[in-house]
């Protein structure tokens, strides 16, 4: 028995990581790669722009969708039936239309502000007013040739930005910020506008998923490098977290995410507390976990509540009104990806039954 335990003991004998250290290790590698999720969206933000050549009647819907100061009806209509699109076409038909209107199409309307519209193909000059009361709503179209339209909204090619210029010369150029828009250049009309309207719908999704998820990694590293500081502070004792040293845990987060912040980040302020409060509810959630192993109930209740008020009373404090969006958005969104700290804060804070080699 004695030279088992001296086998045991050896700090030469070769061991294997236990399942809780692989457990911390990949909660690590997780966290950090987390934490650079922003810059991996930003660095992946560019949309390729088309600079589509157009005659005057050709291509309207393009048209409209390059220019800001058309709307294309037939695409917001394109799903109505023809009793909800009646008084449209009565509009068009003769030059206006006054009256209550189905609750669809005074939705549809309500946010139309534009000179003009694309409707059957055809362009009108268009002019609405809506009643926010009721569903009254009184329309005017004007039908007006595509050449006057193009020439009222067609910027000259010498004025256009660079980046459209290039556009233009190349048939089209991927970057972030291309202005939209009808170009003339000679006799020519050019409609410089995103390839696809997802992609940027998907850009922005992206980037603020990158956003959200920055701080949850770095609140995944915080609880990590707590738990591995405990577990090799003392190898050869088990030391479950207590509810005092999860805390200590969980405060991890503050610093990283504010040396994360200054080291890797640049901007406004508000990155300095949105990313620190945000880091700390993801990293709450271990001490969660201990006290949900405990059962203590109303504790789990008053901490969550305590934690959800600190953050959003430091953004409030720090930064007014948006603060306190900001920091709701931040206890939502670390209230959901905390649960993984908190099944590290229930299997942490159980004592193990036995000691092996591997668990060193």
């Amino acid at each position: 028995m004695q030279s088992s335990r001296t086998e045991i003991d050896d700090p030469m004998q070769p061991s294997k990581p236990s399942l809780r250290t692989i457990a911390i290790f990949g909660l690590l590698v997780v966290g950090v790669v987390g934490s650079f999720a922003f810059h991996a969206a930003v660095t992946d933000m560019d949309v390729t722009y088309t600079a589509t050549a157009v005659q005057p009647g050709e291509e309207p819907s393009r048209v409209a969708f390059a220019s800001g100061q058309i709307v294309d009806l037939d695409e917001r209509l394109e799903d109505k039936s023809a009793s909800i699109r009646q008084p449209v076409e009565h509009a068009a038909a003769n030059g206006s239309f006054a009256g209550t209107v189905p609750p669809e199409l005074h939705i549809t309307l309500d946010d139309l502000e534009t000179r003009y519209v694309v409707y059957e193909g055809a362009y009108y000059r268009w002019n609405l007013t809506v009643s926010d009361e009721t569903t009254f709503v009184s329309i005017e179209m004007a039908q007006v040739t595509a050449t006057t339209v193009l020439d009222s909204v067609a910027t000259a090619y010498d004025a256009a930005p660079p980046k459209a210029k290039s556009a233009i010369q190349s048939g089209s150029v991927t970057d972030w910020n291309v202005e939209r828009g009808i170009y003339r250049q000679g006799q020519t009309y050019y409609a410089v506008a995103p390839r696809s309207e997802t992609a940027i719908a998907g850009k922005i999704i992206s980037g603020f998923l990158g956003y959200a998820l920055t701080p949850v990694g770095r609140g995944y590293v915080a609880v990590a490098l707590g738990l591995l500081a405990y577990r090799y502070r003392n190898p050869l004792t088990d030391r479950p977290l207590t509810v005092q040293r999860s805390l200590s845990v969980a405060a991890m987060a503050v610093p990283v995410a504010f040396i994360g912040t200054l080291v890797f980040e640049s901007g406004s302020w508000s990155r300095f507390v949105t990313g620190p409060m945000s880091a700390l509810v993801v990293a709450s959630g271990v001490v969660a976990g201990v006290l949900v192993h405990q059962r203590r109930w109303l504790a789990l209740l008053g901490f969550t509540g305590f934690v959800a008020a600190l953050v959003v009373g430091a953004s409030v404090l720090a930064l007014g009104v948006i603060g306190g969006l900001l920091g709701g958005l931040a206890v939502f969104v670390g209230l959901l990806t905390g649960v993984i700290p908190l099944g590290y804060g229930i299997a942490f804070g159980a004592h193990r039954s036995r000691k092996t080699n591997g668990d060193a």
